[in-house]
């Protein structure tokens, strides 16, 4: 799987690499409400304005994934309850069996074959 993610990785990084090069030239960004301007390069524009959007999308889709987290973790705690019942339910299946093992050596104990002279 990361040899995958190389493959994209690597090309991608060689374009951005090349489109950085390729806009080296000077842009001035106006932040229009506000008196403020920026002189920066146009790759730093175009890629911080990718990079921002990124994290707003990523974000955002953090906000609505809260029902699925929220439920995966449910469905965690669920699955631990469970577990410790099914532990403690085999503990207990044990003791009993060991019990009734005891029971029965004590039972076979108990029925030893007797002479017939014993029995008058």
């Amino acid at each position: 799987m990361k040899f995958i993610g190389w493959i994209i990785a690597v090309p991608l990084a060689l374009v951005i690499i090349a489109f950085a090069i390729a806009n080296r030239a000077a842009i001035s960004v106006h932040f229009d409400p506000l008196p403020y301007e920026l002189d920066i390069p146009l790759w730093a524009a175009v890629i911080g304005a990718l990079a921002f959007g990124f994290v707003l999308g990523a974000f955002i889709r953090w906000l609505f994934d809260h029902r699925w987290r929220s439920e995966a973790r449910q469905a965690r705690r669920h699955n631990l309850a469970l577990e410790r019942e099914i532990s403690a339910l085999r503990q207990r299946l044990d003791q009993i069996a060991a019990s009734r093992a005891e029971e029965n050596k004590s039972e076979s104990n108990q029925r030893r074959l007797v002479s017939p002279g014993d029995l008058t």
